[in-house]
């Protein structure tokens, strides 16, 4: 089953140290690209030991404690420098996505290395495309966000026999990648969503009549672990004091795609109580209406966004939900930043240094609401 990559907690300080620097160099979607220019990136690969099979499913080893993760990033001080690593994500249309390629940079970079971030913006063809670039451009390290971990095993497989290491970042890539950092289900996701949302209910609903609840759910199929996500949520179908209104989002990466779907699904159906939005970015756009001279409900404190992905922004709105400031009331998260940081030093580290490749996993998720961050 296809997995989600830990979440984000974004602070301040950390957004404003990631966040700068970040260009367009008008190849293959590329975003971002360090100093170390493609001109260097041309010299060609290193033959390192990074080729082996990636561990079996089965056979996933936990991540290290803390404190051991950060050792191995400290034991590769000099022994990555002039290493080159090439990261291909699905898109950097949104905050979570944006921190997270910036903070994996940020991290390679404090170890002597140099890494290239490049953007499929959603399209698998570009991600293949952007794999096979840093093939000849001689990376010592391939890191892949892929958008269908399938639909790239071929040119995995490929890139791995021409003896370059692809390391399947926060999803699978069967067959097609050397090592790999996954982490909880996206079905668990789903499910840990549905959870907070059918309590929110019975909290603040508790008499309810059959089907006079309506949830607007905003779906996504833009993956397939955004579909089996979806799946998940879709059970609050279950709940005999919901009727459901589901709409597909026609871009999850974009808030004004969102709030326009709302907009448009309270004109013929103004009675919904609550939004479940497939990913934080959706659920960012449907609160924005909701906080608009636009929003058609009275009493906020009998509405409520419900989601996935866990940012800054998201927190804070959660946070001031408390008080019906926001109707932004719950969301799932991994963890926090520092965690996905050592997660990934520790499975991109051995391979980097010529030592032993080995697969990262962070399993469980959990929900973050007003009552969780006042304990």
């Amino acid at each position: 089953m296809k997995k989600k990559l830990v979440s984000l907690f974004l602070t301040i300080a950390m957004a404003a140290a990631l966040l700068a620097g970040c260009g367009d160099d008008g190849q293959s979607g590329s975003t971002d690209q360090t100093q170390g220019s493609q001109e260097e990136n041309k010299d060609g690969a290193d033959d390192n030991s990074g080729t082996e099979d990636k561990a079996d499913g089965e056979d996933k080893t936990d991540a290290p404690e803390a404190d051991d993760k950060e050792g191995a990033g400290s034991d590769a001080a000099g022994s990555m420098k002039g290493k080159k690593v090439g990261f291909t994500v699905p898109s950097v249309g949104n905050d979570f996505m944006l921190a997270v390629t910036e903070a994996v940079k940020a991290a390679l970079e404090a170890q002597g290395a140099t890494c290239q971030v490049d953007a499929a913006d959603g399209d698998v063809t570009k991600q293949i495309e952007q794999i096979e670039n840093y093939a000849t451009m001689g990376m010592d390290l391939i890191v892949v966000f892929p958008i269908n971990g399938e639909a790239l095993t071929s040119v995995g497989q490929k890139v791995m026999n021409d003896g370059i290491p692809v390391f399947a970042f926060a999803m699978e890539i069967p067959d097609g990648a050397t090592t790999q950092m996954l982490s909880a289900e996206e079905a668990d996701m789903g499910a840990a969503c549905l959870e907070m949302t059918n309590a929110w209910i019975d909290k603040t609903f508790p008499d309810a009549a059959d089907g006079e609840i309506k949830v607007y759910l905003l779906s996504s199929s833009y993956s397939p672990e955004a579909v089996e996500r979806c799946d998940a949520m879709r059970a609050i179908k279950d709940n005999p004091k919901v009727t459901v209104i589901e709409e597909e989002t026609e871009d999850w990466n974009s808030v004004d795609a969102a709030r326009t779907r709302i907009e448009n699904a309270f004109l013929t159906n103004p009675d919904i109580n609550l939004v479940m939005a497939a990913n934080g970015t959706s659920a960012l756009g449907v609160e924005s209406y909701m906080a608009s001279s636009d929003c058609p409900i009275d009493d906020l404190s009998k509405f409520g966004i419900f989601t996935v992905d866990e940012t800054e922004e998201i927190v804070a709105k959660i946070k001031a939900s408390a008080n019906d400031e926001s109707v932004l009331r719950g969301t799932v998260s991994m963890g926090s930043i520092e965690d996905t940081v050592n997660d990934f030093m520790s499975a991109a580290s051995p391979i980097l240094t010529g030592q032993e490749p080995i697969p990262v996993w962070n399993g469980g998720c959990k929900t973050v609401t007003a009552d969780t961050l006042a304990e």
